[in-house]
């Protein structure tokens, strides 16, 4: 994995036209199969949040 192919939660609502509120509750529900520190990783309150590429699919394909 590149460092290129990390996203942040932002870049993926702006790329695929999903509400960034809409992809926070993804992260956290059972449905999605998302693992912290796997699939994606909070950095802090007010941090961006990154997302690995498995992490991107599985947030977007889960809900198609």
């Amino acid at each position: 994995m590149n460092l290129s192919e990390i996203k942040t939660l932002q870049d993926v609502a702006s790329e695929y036209k999903i509400s960034v509120n809409t992809l926070q509750q993804r992260l956290t529900a059972p449905k999605s199969a998302l693992i912290e520190n796997v699939d994606y990783k909070k950095l802090g309150n007010r941090m961006p949040t990154i997302l690995s590429p498995e992490g991107v699919q599985k947030i977007i394909v889960r809900y198609r």
